[in-house]
């Protein structure tokens, strides 16, 4: 495989495969679990709030979800007040026997980024929030570098969206922020950039997914490009796309809630060194597309 090849059968999962009324279904995080391939996907509500609900899968590609939410704003008790209009948009990291998700909470406050942890995908630890508003499009590490934890985020101040870093000590207490990356002007991410995916370990450094926009009139565009970070000091940047490797080409990415979207929470790197990349088109399904460690590589070179 030397490129990004979409399924055919995409879009794999729309709202017609959930057991019961949603406006729709999105942006899942994707990690391996029992063997078998999960999703937490995002869910809008009839009311309009998100919740999420998991979908498991033996081949990656069909999938089943399942008949009840795993996660709702009603189950963030101590932070209610700051999730009250959904949570959005999951991450799924594993470190040793743990998932630790970050996600969006909205409310009044502005959307801001929750950490919880899960060994089951049943039962769910609620740390709290890790960030101020405006924040979200977070991701954490899998492992710790140089003792310490570190994740990804997009801080949002005045007209400013880049990519930031920071590190902690325990997951819950982040400091020494740095600003990694911004949009490139006059390009497919001219207005912003954010975080797609938990990095990937490689040989030659994390790899890590993003999202650009770029406004064209009273529209926007949003694609998915890819940079490489290096594995000590993961806030060098050693490469990056100069063109989107996923971008709105089917009507099943154009026409939905949100037009010319693909997005991405998460992505599964095989031990054969393929990739599945789980995306949504226009913010109304769920899409994979599959590539290889080697080629992304390629692209940020």
């Amino acid at each position: 495989m030397k490129e990004i090849k979409k399924c055919n059968k995409n879009p794999i999962i729309t709202k017609s495969d959930v057991p019961f009324i949603v406006n729709s279904i999105f942006n899942p995080g994707a990690v391996k679990f029992n063997d078998r391939y999960l999703l937490v996907c995002r869910v809008e509500m009839p009311d309009g709030r998100s919740s999420f609900v998991t979908a498991e899968s033996d081949n990656g590609y069909d999938f089943k979800v399942a008949d009840k939410l795993c996660l709702t704003p009603e189950d963030h008790k101590e932070c209610y007040e700051y999730v009250e209009w959904g949570i959005e948009d999951p991450r799924i990291t594993p470190v040793d026997d743990t998932f630790y998700l970050t996600y969006t909470g909205y409310s009044k406050y502005e959307p801001l980024v929750i950490l919880a942890e899960t060994k089951d995908f049943e039962k769910f630890k609620i740390h709290g929030i890790i960030s101020e508003p405006s924040n979200k499009d977070c991701a954490v590490f899998p492992e710790q570098i140089n003792g310490y934890y570190w994740k990804v985020d997009r801080p949002t101040a005045g007209n400013r969206n880049d990519i930031w870093l920071s590190k902690s000590p325990d997951m819950i207490h982040w400091g020494e922020y740095k600003c990694i990356m911004e949009p490139s002007k006059g390009t497919w991410e001219t207005q912003k950039i954010g975080n797609s995916s938990p990095p990937i370990k490689t040989k030659d450094g994390w790899l890590m997914l993003y999202h650009g926009v770029r406004g064209f009139g009273s529209s926007i565009i949003y694609k998915i490009g890819v940079v490489l970070l290096d594995l000590n000091k993961p806030w060098i940047i050693k490469g990056r796309t100069k063109v989107p490797i996923i971008f709105p080409e089917y009507d099943y990415e154009r026409i939905g809630d949100v037009g010319n979207v693909t997005f991405s929470n998460g992505w599964i790197a095989e031990q054969d060194g393929e990739v599945k990349i789980y995306y949504s088109g226009a913010d109304s399904n769920i899409c994979v597309a599959t590539t290889n460690i080697n080629y992304l590589l390629s692209m940020c070179k």
